[in-house]
C-alpha cells in the first residue's frame, strides 16, 4: 500500500456520514480510518465478519468498506447482509486477491466499487467521496419523491374537496336538524307531562310514548349521519397521512372501499360502479400509498367518461389471487387511450388534461409506489373501448388479521382519568363510563400530574396527545419518572394530526392509542380490559 499523502481538496461529508470498515489487516484499517476522517466522515472499525455484523446491527451506515477475504467470513456474504438490511448503504469492496468472477458478483450484489489492494490513497479518497455523494443524492432523491408524492396527494384532495364537502354536508344537515328538533321537543315534553302543574292535573299520557318514540328515531338518524361523517373523515385521514415508509400486511378490500368513498362524487354522475372482489389474502403494502394509487385510478376512470350518462357506463373493480400475488383491475368504459400516448402514461409531468387540471404526476407516482412495493402496473386500452389498469401486488408473508376483542361483562368498578383540553371530550367519556367506573375528567395535564404526585392511582389514563402548556407526551415522560406502572396505563387520544415530534414519540412508545371520534362500545371494552 502507498503511504498516506496529503488529502485532495474535497467537499466535506455531511454530518451523519458514518462509514463501516471491515478488514482483518490492521494497516488497511488504519489507512481507511484516516481517509474516512479526512473527508469528514465517522469511521467504525471491525477486524472480522463477526465484529462487522455486530456493528451493522447497531446503526445504519452511509457507506461500508469491506475486505473480500476475512478470516471468519466472505466479504460478499457481508455485502448481501448489508444490502438486505439497508439497501441504500453504498459498499466498496477491497481485495488483494481479485478475480473477474468475484468482481462481477460484487457489482451484481449492489457494490458501488471494487478496488484492488494496494490502492493509491488519492484514488481511494475520490472513490469514497463519490460513494458518499451518491448516498446523499439518493437520499435527497428519496426526500423529493416523498415531497412530490405528498404534493400530488394534496392536489388530489383539492380536486376532491368539493365532492367531499358535499358528502359531509348531506349527513351534517340532518344531524344538525335532528339535534335541533330534540333540543326543542324535550323541553316541551317536560313542560306538558312533568311540570308541577301537569302532574297536579294528571295529563293524558297516551301521547307520551309516541312523542318519545319520535325523539328516539330522530336521535338514531342523527347518530347514523354522524357515523357517515366519521367514516368520511377516517377515509380522508388514511389517504392524507404521511407514514410513507411503513410497509406491512394490509387489507386491500378495505383500502379499495375507502378509495371509492374518496372518489365517489367524481364517479356517481358518470358511471355505475361494479365490485367483483375475490377471496384474497392480506397484501404487503402501505394504506396511504395504496389509497393514493387507487383514488388516482378511480378519478382518472371517472374523468374518462362523459358526465350525465351514468346508466350507459361502468367502472369495474376486480380483485383476484394469482399464485403468490394479488391482482387488482380498474376497468372503465371511457374514451380509451391512443397507442401513441399509452407509452408515455407513466412519465412524470405528462398529461392530456387541460392546463390547471391535474399535475401530470399522478400516474408517474402511482407507478413509483407500486414498483417500490415490489409490484407491477400496466395498462390495456383502445380508443373507444375504455381502459383497464392492472396492478400486481405481493401477498403478505404472514396474515396478521386483527381478532376482534371479546366484549366482557362489567367487572369491578375502576378509576379512570381523562385528560383533554376540550372539556366536552371529558364530559362525553364520563357519560359513557360512569355507570361502570369512577371517572375524573381534567382539562390540563399538570392537574393530572398533581393527582399522581398526591398518591392517586388510576386503572386507565385516557390522555390527549396534543395539548397546550403540557402535552400528553410531556405528561408520559413525567409519569415514567414518577411511576412507570401508571405510565403504562396511558392510552393516547388522537385526532389524527401529528407533528413530527408526536409521530416520532408514538413510534417510540408501546402505549395504545384511541382515535377520535370513538364508539361508546370501544371505550367501554377498553376500560373493562384495563380495569380487569
Amino acid at each position: 500500500m502507498s503511504a498516506i499523502s496529503s488529502p485532495p481538496s474535497h467537499r466535506p461529508a455531511l454530518t451523519g456520514d458514518t462509514v463501516l470498515v471491515v478488514d482483518d489487516d490492521a494497516v488497511s484499517r488504519i489507512l481507511c480510518e484516516s481517509v474516512v476522517q479526512s473527508v469528514g466522515g465517522k469511521p467504525f472499525l471491525a477486524e472480522n465478519g463477526m465484529q462487522g455484523r455486530a456493528l451493522l446491527a447497531e446503526r445504519e451506515y452511509a457507506c461500508a468498506v469491506l475486505d473480500l477475504h476475512l478470516p471468519d467470513a466472505n466479504g460478499l456474504d457481508l455485502l448481501r447482509a448489508i444490502k438486505d438490511r439497508t439497501p441504500q448503504t453504498e459498499v466498496i469492496v477491497v481485495t488483494a486477491h481479485a478475480d473477474v468472477e468475484s468482481a462481477i458478483l460484487a457489482l451484481r450484489l449492489g457494490s458501488f466499487d471494487y478496488i484492488l489492494k494496494p490502492f493509491e490513497v488519492r484514488g481511494f479518497t475520490h472513490r469514497l467521496q463519490a460513494a458518499l455523494e451518491r448516498r446523499r443524492v439518493m437520499a435527497e432523491h428519496a426526500r423529493m419523491q416523498t415531497m412530490l408524492g405528498q404534493a400530488e396527494r394534496m392536489a388530489s384532495v383539492g380536486t376532491l374537496a368539493a365532492g367531499m364537502a358535499h358528502e359531509i354536508n348531506n349527513p351534517l344537515a340532518y344531524v344538525i336538524s335532528n339535534v335541533a328538533f330534540c333540543a326543542e321537543e324535550l323541553p316541551r315534553i317536560r313542560e306538558e307531562f312533568l311540570s308541577e302543574e301537569s302532574l297536579r292535573t294528571r295529563p293524558d299520557l297516551t301521547e307520551l310514548p309516541l312523542r318519545l318514540q319520535e325523539i328516539e328515531d330522530t336521535v338514531r338518524d342523527a347518530r347514523e349521519g354522524a357515523e357517515r361523517v366519521r367514516l368520511i373523515v377516517k377515509d380522508l385521514r388514511t389517504f392524507s397521512r404521511g407514514d410513507e415508509e411503513k410497509v406491512g400486511p394490509v387489507d386491500l378490500h378495505a383500502i379499495l372501499d375507502s378509495s371509492i368513498h374518496m372518489a365517489w362524487n367524481e364517479i356517481r354522475h358518470r358511471a355505475r360502479l361494479e365490485k367483483q372482489y375475490g377471496d384474497i389474502p392480506l397484501i404487503e403494502g402501505n394504506e396511504a400509498r395504496l389509497g393514493q394509487v387507487f383514488v388516482n385510478l378511480l378519478v382518472n376512470a371517472a374523468q374518462a367518461i362523459p358526465d350525465g350518462k351514468m346508466a350507459q357506463n361502468e367502472i369495474r373493480l376486480t380483485t383476484l389471487r394469482q399464485g403468490d400475488d394479488v391482482v387488482v383491475e380498474v376497468k372503465d368504459s371511457g374514451a380509451g387511450i391512443p397507442s401513441e400516448i399509452k407509452g408515455r402514461l407513466f412519465e412524470p409531468f405528462f398529461t392530456t388534461k387541460p392546463v390547471g387540471v391535474g399535475t401530470g404526476l399522478g400516474l408517474s407516482i402511482c407507478h413509483g409506489i407500486i414498483t417500490g412495493l415490489g409490484g407491477k402496473i400496466d395498462v390495456e386500452s383502445e380508443p373507444g373501448k375504455g381502459s383497464l389498469f392492472r396492478i400486481l401486488l405481493r401477498a403478505a408473508a404472514s396474515e396478521e388479521e386483527a381478532v376482534p376483542a371479546e366484549s366482557s361483562s362489567p367487572g369491578r368498578r375502576g378509576r379512570i382519568l381523562v385528560i383533554d383540553d376540550e372539556p366536552m371530550i371529558g364530559v362525553s367519556v364520563r357519560r359513557v363510563l360512569a355507570a361502570e367506573h369512577d371517572v375524573l375528567a381534567l382539562p390540563h395535564a399538570r392537574e393530572a400530574l398533581d393527582h399522581v404526585r398526591a398518591g392517586d392511582r388510576f386503572d386507565l389514563i385516557l390522555c390527549d396527545l396534543m395539548m397546550p402548556e403540557m402535552s400528553g407526551m410531556d405528561l408520559h415522560g413525567e409519569l415514567v419518572r414518577l411511576d412507570p406502572q401508571q405510565a403504562g396505563r396511558v392510552v393516547f387520544l388522537t385526532g389524527g394530526a401529528f407533528s413530527p415530534r408526536a409521530r416520532a414519540f408514538l413510534d417510540g412508545v408501546s402505549n395504545r392509542r384511541l382515535e377520535k371520534p370513538f364508539e361508546p362500545q370501544s371505550l367501554r371494552s377498553l376500560a373493562r380490559e384495563f380495569v380487569s
